[in-house]
């Protein structure tokens, strides 16, 4: 049996700290959810670790309170199952169970929890845990943001391009699953914060990242690699796609216009494109490919696609 206090939905709306609570007594799990959402957490509310599985499924919460022993399955076997799955691994487990044997509470932290309370417990010492994971959690989320992110942008960095282009890379090794790869440079941008200022400059920035981000599909990899570069990971993406990809950037970029103040500037991008091949030994092949058609994009004056086959296999 399951009870959810609110649909998904009206959860990720309020934009609260979202705690599941997994417990099988109706009594103990509405007792932790008015403590909770008294103090600003959003709550759902399951009986059984199956109904609870299915849900982290379709929703990612804050912080899990998980009961040990359930019907069906126990909380010993919902954590196992829940440090499996790559998105919800870091999610902080608190297990709440009167079982206060050392032998279980150590198991609890062998099972991925990150806490223990045992029952009854103090309503105040729940919701001072409850928030001291919770925090960590998100800061720990903040710091990753800022570690793999471009802070004017809101693009990948090149720190972390590289490492994911390296991991495609590897990918393409073992399984021959084949990406396309694009470098990317605003044309004539030292014209523009010369003419108009660093601060014309960024928003040129701003506005290329946020018109090529829309054109690109969900799971494609756009990052700022230099001062005006950009540069995308098509994955399982050939050439010839690649390249009808580059057009739609192109000409997206080119009909969109930015106004800065009583100005309207016009912007063009150059691109090169490449894929990966066999004979590619590592990454810099690729880069160095794409790289020098991108060059010859800028000789041919700009604004344009520029395809290299080199490493054709």
């Amino acid at each position: 049996m399951r009870h959810r206090s609110k649909k998904i939905a009206e959860i990720i709306e309020e934009n609260n700290p979202l705690v599941m609570i997994v417990e099988d007594n109706p009594i103990n799990s509405k007792i932790c959810q008015n403590l909770l959402e008294k103090n600003g957490y959003s709550t759902a509310i399951f009986f059984d670790g199956e109904s609870a599985l299915k849900f982290l499924s379709t929703c990612a919460p804050d912080l899990i309170l998980l009961d040990i022993i359930m019907p069906g399955i126990d909380g010993f076997q919902v954590s196992e199952e829940i440090k499996k799955n790559p998105k919800l691994k870091d999610t902080p487990i608190i297990f709440l169970s009167a079982m206060n044997d050392e032998e279980s509470i150590v198991n609890g932290f062998k099972k991925g929890g990150v806490d223990y309370i045992t029952k009854p417990f103090r309503p105040q010492e729940l919701l001072a845990r409850t928030k001291t994971h919770v925090d960590l959690k998100r800061a720990k989320e903040k710091l990753l943001i800022m570690a793999t992110t471009d802070e004017l942008t809101g693009l990948y960095n090149r720190r972390y391009f590289i490492e994911r282009l390296n991991n495609e890379f590897e990918r393409f090794k073992r399984f021959q699953s084949k990406f396309s790869f694009l470098m990317i440079d605003i044309d004539l941008f030292k014209n523009i914060n010369d003419n108009y200022g660093h601060k014309c400059g960024d928003l040129v920035l701003q506005k290329t990242s946020e018109a090529m981000r829309k054109t690109l599909r969900s799971y494609d990899i756009l990052a700022r690699v230099g001062g005006e570069e950009f540069a995308i990971i098509l994955p399982e993406t050939d050439i010839k796609s690649a390249e009808t990809i580059a057009e739609r950037l192109r000409k997206r970029v080119y009909e969109n216009s930015i106004q800065y103040e009583d100005i309207e500037i016009k912007i063009t991008i150059s691109i090169g494109v490449t894929q990966s091949y066999i004979n590619d030994k590592n990454i810099d092949d690729i880069i160095v490919r794409a790289d020098r058609a991108l060059y010859i994009s800028k000789e041919k004056g700009r604004n344009s696609v520029t395809v290299s086959a080199e490493g054709k296999d």
